[in-house]
Parts: C-alpha cells; structure tokens; sequence
C-alpha cells in the first residue's frame, strides 16, 4: 500500500510541479522580460549564464554605461537563475533600470558541464572571481543595486567588498556569510548525520523542510511539515534527474573546505594573499564585517536554522536597545529580523520572500 500511495503522490506532485509550477515560472519570465545569455569570462576562463532585461532609454535618450541603474539578483544554493522571475516581477522594478541575474558556478546549466568533462566544484574565491569578471565583461556601471539570499547573499556580501566601485547598496537576506552558517548544521554535514539539500532518502527531504521552516524539532507550529506530502515525494524523486548522483554533496563539502571550516566552525588555515582583494587578505577568513562602510539593508529570520541568526548578530556586530531597534556598530548597516520564521518559510507556511517583498522594494527602489 505504501508503495501505491508513494506513486500518487508523485504523480500528483510532479504533474503540479511540471505543470501548474513551470507554466507559472514561464508566464513570470516573460512578464519580466529577462532573456537568457551566456557571457565569456577570459581571466576565469568560464563561461558564465545569466538573465538580463535591457534597459529601456529615459525619454528617447540612453544613458552611458557608468551612469546606467542596474539592480543584480544572486540566488541561493541548488537554485537557478530563472527562479528569480516571479519576485522580480513583483518588484516593479522601472523600465530604466538593467536587471541582472548571474548564475552561480555549480548550479543551473553549469550542472550540464559535468559529463563533458568541463566542470569543476564551485568554491567561495571561485565564485567571487567570476562574479567580480562578470561585473566588469558585461559592462555594469556605479550605479547598481543589489539583492542577495542565502548563498547568493553571501556572494553578494564578498562582491560589494571587493567591487565597491560598483555595488552601491544591498540587501542581503540570511548571508551565507562563512562565519555565520549554523554550527549545527556544518557539524551534520561533516559528520554525516545531516544531509542537507544532498537528498539520500525520503526522510532527508521532509527533514530539510521542517528545518527550512523554524526547526525539524519545532512542534510549536500549526503545520509540522511546511509543505505537501505529495510535493515532497516528487521532489525527491525529482532531485535524482537534476544532477549525477553525490553532486550536490560533494559541491557542499567543497565549499566547506575551500574556506578551512572544521566542525567547530572555526577557520582551520591561514589566510591566503588573493589577487582579487586590494588588502591581500582572505576576506573569507574574518569574523566579524570587514566592511562596515556599505550601504546595506540585512534581514535575518529569528528562527533561522541554516544560517544562524544569533551569528550574524555577532558578525555584524548587533545589539538590540531597550525600545527593541537593532543597533549595528556599522552607520550604514540596518538590521531587521523576522520572529517566529525560518530560512524559508515562516511557522504558518508563509514563503519568506512574501515576507520581505515590501521591504526590499522600499530599500532598493524607494530612496532613489
């Protein structure tokens, strides 16, 4: 019987998935007018994709390159580019500004390069380095916004770093800033207790689910499960076409080690001189901001199992006054949380992006 009713759960989930799901993701790409486009990195020697919507001139009259507003959208780890669509209609973002939206190393069609021998594992310098080339191949100028999430924050965190020229302001939702992924979860990973997005079994995906709401030991929340049974058999089953099996393992375990995290969360190696960090630091080495001068906006939900919200307070160095206002030791950092929610979804079921939709408007397109 189980057998059976793991068959309808599927079929019902993959048809809503491969129906409802992608013809809802088409309709929003092509609201959004973002094309797809591959651009050639010499320095990286790698090709990177992305989505773009072109600007459209101001009154007839086009605006030079470094004058030019551009918002770069960067996702989070296992997703593409494209699943970006949705929020950046919802955004409203003007006609005028660029949009871009990079897809990082290891995910989406790089995932394609694995067979042909091509492909390598993505690592935080790797994918700083291409990102950093890409800004400047495809011509994106000082005027630029940004919006990162999860790794893509992470990513962004290090880019506005380095490449201060260009991104102007950001708003990172849960950084996956290397001292701020939840020590729990580096533990697991490590020791194996803890596969992650990397699905073994059935039981790996209902448990990265409740710990993508506030914490597969939260019995405090209406819905144990933020999701369908149903969609989580399919997208289990899913989960074995998109790449060869121990892809994502190994690209998790890659990126753990590339920055020396053991299972003390601590940094095992010495920092490295970079060439794509004026001060010949690691950046991925600190412990705290090493960039108290961006203009940023960082909100974190409270309850946080991923990437720790107790950490990124300490790594931004945040305290929270009496009157309940955050208080970074950065002027130009504003930090919000979000209670009772988790990396994903909060404990009523509500996506995170919902949430945080208005915010981000306001902080990205708002003060301009």
């Amino acid at each position: 019987m189980r057998v059976i009713q793991r068959e309808f759960e599927a079929a019902v989930g993959g048809a809503l998935i491969h129906t409802v799901g992608k013809a809802a993701q088409n309709r929003y790409l092509k609201k959004s007018a973002l094309k797809a486009k591959s651009a050639w990195l010499p320095s990286c020697s790698y090709e990177m994709f992305y989505l773009e919507r072109e600007a459209k001139p101001i009154d007839g009259k086009v605006l030079d390159t470094k004058d030019q507003p551009a918002m770069i959208f960067f996702h989070g780890i296992s997703q593409r580019s494209e699943d970006f669509s949705a929020l950046i209609v919802s955004l409203r973002i003007p006609p005028h500004f660029r949009i871009l939206v990079p897809e990082q190393k290891g995910h989406g069609k790089d995932i394609e390069r694995i067979d042909s021998g091509k492909y390598t594992q993505p690592t935080h310098k790797s994918m700083l380095e291409t990102t950093c080339e890409f800004l400047d191949v495809v011509q994106v100028g000082s005027n630029t916004s940004a919006f990162g999430i999860s790794l893509g924050g992470g990513v962004l965190y290090y880019v506005a770093y380095v490449r201060p020229d260009i991104i102007k302001r950001s708003v990172l939702i849960s950084p996956a800033i290397v001292p701020c992924v939840d020590k729990s979860l580096v533990r697991g990973i490590l020791d194996g207790t803890n596969n992650f997005f990397c699905f073994e079994s059935r039981e790996d995906v209902k448990v990265l689910f409740r710990e993508l709401s506030t914490g597969r030991d939260d019995t405090s929340r209406k819905k144990r499960d933020p999701v369908p049974k149903f969609f989580l058999e399919a997208i289990y089953r899913q989960s074995k076409k998109l790449a060869p099996k121990g892809h994502y393992k190994a690209m998790l375990l890659n990126l753990l080690g590339s920055v020396g995290l053991d299972e003390r969360q601590t940094l095992s190696h010495e920092p490295e001189n970079d060439s794509f960090n004026a001060n010949n630091a690691d950046p991925f080495a600190a412990v705290t901001d090493i960039d108290p001068v961006a203009k940023r906006l960082v909100i974190w939900p409270e309850k946080d199992r991923i990437i720790n919200y107790e950490q990124g307070m300490d790594f931004f160095e945040v305290s929270l006054n009496s009157d309940g206002k955050f208080t970074s030791k950065s002027r130009t950092t504003e930090f919000e949380s979000i209670p009772d929610c988790g990396h994903l979804f909060n404990a009523e079921g509500k996506i995170i992006i919902d949430i945080i939709r208005p915010r981000v408007r306001e902080y990205l397109l708002c003060y301009r």
